[in-house]
């Protein structure tokens, strides 16, 4: 028999929209992320969005997730295995860049907080400024 594991949540494309907005949050809103004049994040945090997303709420593995998004199985797990600790000291100028996908950690303190606040099931999405 065959089971096919369904988001716990609902919608990935709107969980994944969810964690990436938090990301923004996280960063300091939009008019900080252009403060850092780094908007090459962008494309990276929506990746990494997707990645936590179909890990840990659609339960699919390093290949499938790559297939889906068009990345290498390596990237898929240097997001997922990100450590959120060392991004979140990195951020907040305590560490020295780590040697973690910086854009994984990002999305997986948006994802935790999102989880831990019950926000991720939620159908509206808030962006702060």
């Amino acid at each position: 028999m065959e089971i096919i594991a369904k988001p716990k949540g609902g919608n990935v494309d709107k969980m994944a929209e969810k964690v990436f907005l938090e990301c923004l949050n996280i960063l300091g809103g939009l008019k900080k992320l252009i403060e850092y004049r780094n908007l090459t994040w962008l494309p990276s945090l929506a990746e990494s969005s997707y990645v936590i997303v179909l890990k840990n709420e659609a339960f699919k593995t390093y290949a499938e997730i790559a297939r889906e998004l068009g990345i290498t199985e390596q990237t898929a797990k240097n997001i997922a295995t990100a450590d959120e600790a060392k991004v979140k000291k990195y951020l907040e100028g305590e560490l020295e860049k780590p040697n973690e996908h910086i854009a994984g950690g990002i999305a997986k303190l948006a994802y935790n907080k999102l989880k831990r606040e019950g926000r991720l099931d939620e159908e509206e999405v808030v962006i702060k400024n």
